[in-house]
């Protein structure tokens, strides 16, 4: 009986087993291209460059794209962000993820305007990777400058 309280308090681990912190960001990405149900190819052409920009390994456009048809159908399945944001702050530094918010912006700006749910959603990153709001306007004046 002890035992099962005991279970009860336990906290899961809420992170997708074997979640790499490049499938997390792609994810994250994903997340911002679909917050304004308004799928636009540009969108997703930016997130394919975004990614290869990041590669290190020099990865093929044939394995982007089968990551991002992986976090689109990660997407569809899940209802949160922390087993993504969990993954990154696990593994990112502070300028990697201020380079990962701003890649969010970009990815929101490449349809030619913000949705109020796109900028909603990167807040609300921004805060789940426990950085500053300098952060958040830092990053999103970057990629309205580009």
């Amino acid at each position: 009986m002890l035992a099962k309280i005991k279970a009860w308090f336990e906290t899961p681990d809420d992170t997708a087993p074997g979640l790499t912190s490049g499938e997390a960001a792609t994810a994250l990405m994903v997340e911002i291209m679909m917050a304004d149900h308004d799928l636009d190819d540009r969108e997703e052409a930016l997130i394919i460059e975004r990614l290869k920009h990041r590669a290190e390994s020099g990865e093929g456009e044939d394995s982007i794209r089968a990551l991002v048809e992986a976090a689109k159908k990660r997407q569809r399945e899940t209802h949160d962000m922390f087993q993504f944001t969990k993954v990154i702050n696990d593994d990112y530094s502070v300028e990697q993820k201020v380079e990962l918010i701003t890649d969010l912006w970009r990815t929101a700006l490449a349809d030619g305007e913000v949705d109020k749910h796109e900028e909603h959603l990167i807040r609300r990153i921004n805060d789940l990777l426990h950085l500053h709001h300098s952060h958040f306007i830092q990053a999103k004046l970057t990629a309205h400058q580009e």
